[in-house]
């Protein structure tokens, strides 16, 4: 690999690491922060995705080919995403629980996102998903595994903390909570030919599941 070539990819590594810090940074520079989910903050948190996503395609293409898969396959990811949700809810029962309070009971989500959300507000999130897949599977799994020869398991690990931390606003209980769904998102990745595909329907559908039993209980 030539010097420039990996500069170039570090280089993207580093714009695609933090998109979530960087979208609220953006958002409270001009709207002067957010106490709860608005239309604006979701434009403002899908835009780094947007435009980050257009400048890796006009300097590396092959990053954006998308690859099928199989119905067996898609089968799988719709399986995958309660146990993803479960893991993430099992690792904040546990840290409610070491630090003396009750197990948590019913499934909850931060105050902030416990508004209502429109039709848009549903399309900016499932931009915001496909943009974290493809940041965080695509860009750091793929770039490390295939461009850089880590081996896949500590690609996968490496993808999946930078992912975690990227929740690091929420609490270092979010950030393993990601962590441990990042490593689901992106073992299926692998284990289904790295189709971005995959982690995209079970972290999306994870969400739906997650915003349908939050409302549920607080509606």
């Amino acid at each position: 690999m030539s010097t420039p070539t990996l500069y170039l990819d570090w280089l993207i590594l580093a714009a695609t690491a933090y998109p979530a810090g960087f979208s609220y940074s953006l958002f409270a520079a001009r709207r002067g922060g957010a106490g709860a989910v608005s239309t604006p903050f979701l434009f403002y948190l899908a835009f780094p995705f947007v435009a980050v996503s257009l400048a890796v395609w006009a300097t590396r293409p092959g990053a954006l080919a998308l690859r099928g898969t199989s119905a067996p396959l898609l089968v799988v990811a719709v399986l995958l995403a309660p146990v993803a949700l479960a893991v993430e809810y099992l690792i904040h029962a546990l840290a409610t629980y070491e630090r003396g309070a009750k197990l948590l009971r019913g499934v909850t989500m931060q105050r902030f996102w416990q508004g209502g959300l429109s039709p848009v507000d549903c399309v900016l999130l499932g931009v915001v998903v496909v943009g974290e897949e493809f940041f965080f599977r695509e860009v750091w799994l793929g770039t490390l595994h295939d461009s850089h020869g880590f081996a896949a398991a500590l690609a996968l690990l490496l993808s999946s903390v930078v992912y975690g931390c990227n929740h690091l606003a929420y609490g270092p209980v979010s950030v393993a909570s990601k962590t441990a769904s990042g490593l689901i998102y992106g073992g299926l990745y692998l284990l289904g030919g790295k189709s971005l595909w995959l982690p995209v329907v079970t972290h999306g559908l994870q969400n739906i599941i997650l915003f349908k039993l939050t409302r549920e209980r607080h509606g």
